[in-house]
């Protein structure tokens, strides 16, 4: 039986994970997408075409051969997620885009999402429910956290070690063998020096009219 994907989310992220995993698809993949859940509002037709709301996550029952899309930014909506769908028996895909590279050596958790020109370099390891959002690369040796997020153009450097469900912002660094804790949340374009303590934020200062 061919699978059937499901992604778990009605945003904006949602609709991108839907359009990645159809790339996925057309790059000589099996199966289908067959829908979309989300709880509340969301914006239907801005969907792939064919891809429709096909109910809620609360009210979601998984069946054979279903795999879930976990297409969600917040590392703490992540975790409660997968583990109530984790706890009716759901199954999760694992998305690599077909732009992504991956080293040989690298290790690639179940769930986690990798979109486009995101890198994971040698010997790198990210753990379950991992966002590596568009251009976005984890150097070599690093390791992160299972339900962690990384927005779009973030660079891990090698040997950086995140503790689960962090955050990072657009275009935020993070510099050789830095460590930042369980549920850190890095603000867009920072550069991280320092290790960084759980449950904080750092983040650099707002741009202002001269």
């Amino acid at each position: 039986m061919s699978p059937e994907f499901i992604v778990v989310g009605g945003g904006g992220f949602g609709r991108e994970v839907a359009c990645w995993m159809l790339n996925v698809l057309e790059a000589g993949g099996h199966g289908r997408v067959s829908g979309y859940l989300a709880d509340g509002a969301s914006a239907s037709e801005k969907f792939p075409k064919g891809v429709g709301c096909i109910g809620s996550i609360a009210d979601f029952v998984p069946r054979d051969g279903q795999s879930l899309l976990l297409a969600v930014g917040s590392p703490k909506a992540k975790r409660d997620l997968a583990e109530s769908l984790m706890a009716r028996g759901a199954e999760f895909a694992t998305l690599i885009h077909p732009t992504a590279v991956v080293a040989a050596t690298a290790r690639v958790g179940k769930g986690t999402i990798l979109c486009p020109h995101a890198v994971v370099s040698a010997n790198a390891e990210i753990e379950e429910f991992v966002t590596v959002n568009i251009c976005s690369s984890v150097g070599h040796d690093a390791r992160v956290g299972r339900y962690s997020t990384l927005s779009a153009h973030v660079d891990l450097t090698g040997g950086v070690v995140l503790g689960s469900a962090v955050s990072i912002g657009s275009g935020a660094r993070v510099l050789p063998g830095r460590q930042v804790g369980e549920g850190a949340t890095i603000g867009a374009g920072a550069i991280v020096m320092r290790n960084v303590r759980e449950h904080t934020t750092v983040y650099a200062p707002a741009a202002k009219e001269l």
